[in-house]
């Protein structure tokens, strides 16, 4: 070869070598991509805690993924998958991840810096002995492996690890880029399936009051058509009979029948008390004697007296 002139065979070598590392790369950038469209199919956020240490492990070859949460200063394992065809011996790990286990964010593990630095680590040969959390080591007996944490609004809630135990290779920073990558769209989905089920919950409840309300509405007009058909039926009374009526009533105070006003608006004690400055159970005492005083046992049967003849006697 002449000085000066590029060695293009060598060139040459180094792109074929490069092709298949590169290759490599795109499917399982591409089979992540399959795999958190599964999980965004799941719909149910627990569906999503389930399936995505599975649907990792698959998409990027590893033995193992965990998911687990932040709780305060500790993390707990949540979910483990385990490729036994690569390492069958994994039953006293997941005995211990099923045990309800938490471990202390402690200064120089790897997790800690996690949660403070919210970016994905690889934990190789040379710092597992002093990175990684000790009981966990020695029960998964993993030689090496990455995490990211899952982050939802700047705050992590959790970690995905992953190892390749039981393989020739070990995990490598092509792993952790791949784990910090699924973690990443992981967040959107699982957020987004929380938010879900939280509007669906409030639509539930929702319907709940919606349909207490009707009922509370139904049993008014009940107790009306009640007091209306129990005056139909009483005798025909002189023109000065409401002075009569007056008086079986005119006890009721002015404070009382201003509570009543409000009640038959629909009004909570809560909202009574504000609009009259005083506490509830101020209202609550004036509600009980508005009752007992009209004779019933309701708040609905009051206001339906109310609604007969309750401003006519003012």
């Amino acid at each position: 070869m002449h000085e000066g002139v590029p060695d293009l065979t060598a060139a040459k070598r180094a792109a074929t070598a490069e092709a298949p590392v590169a290759n490599a790369f795109v499917e399982c950038r591409a089979r992540l991509r399959a795999a958190l469209g599964r999980l965004a199919a799941a719909g149910s956020s627990d569906t999503i805690r389930a399936s995505a240490p599975r649907e990792l492990a698959e998409a990027c070859g590893f033995t193992r993924a965990m998911m687990s949460a932040v709780r305060g200063s500790r993390w707990a394992p949540l979910q483990l998958y385990t490729r036994d065809e690569l390492y069958p011996e994994s039953a006293t790990f997941r005995a211990y991840i099923d045990g309800d286990a938490e471990i202390p964010l402690a200064n120089m593990l790897a997790e800690t810096d996690m949660v403070r630095r919210r970016t994905a680590v690889l934990v190789d040969e040379s710092l597992i002995g002093t990175r990684a959390f000790k009981p966990i080591v020695e029960l998964s007996e993993s030689p090496a492996y990455v995490a990211a944490p899952i982050l939802v609004e700047g705050r992590t809630i959790g970690f995905m690890h992953a190892d390749r135990v039981g393989q020739e290779r070990l995990v490598d920073g092509d792993d952790r880029r791949y784990v910090q990558a699924f973690c990443g769209e992981l967040a959107v989905v699982y957020q987004r399936a929380v938010w879900g089920e939280r509007i669906a919950e409030r639509a539930r409840r929702a319907r709940i009051e919606l349909e207490r309300a009707k009922a509370a509405l139904k049993q008014i007009d009940s107790a009306g058509a009640e007091l209306s058909s129990a005056f139909d039926r009483s005798p025909s009374v002189a023109p000065d009979a409401d002075d009569g009526i007056r008086k079986d009533y005119a006890f009721l105070t002015p404070r009382e029948w201003e509570v009543l006003d409000h009640v038959a608006d629909g009004a909570t004690n809560r909202i009574i008390a504000q609009r009259l400055s005083v506490s509830e159970d101020t209202v609550k005492t004036h509600m009980r004697s508005v009752l007992r005083k009209l004779r019933v046992t309701t708040r609905g049967a009051a206001v339906a007296r109310y609604l007969e003849i309750g401003k006519s006697l003012r």
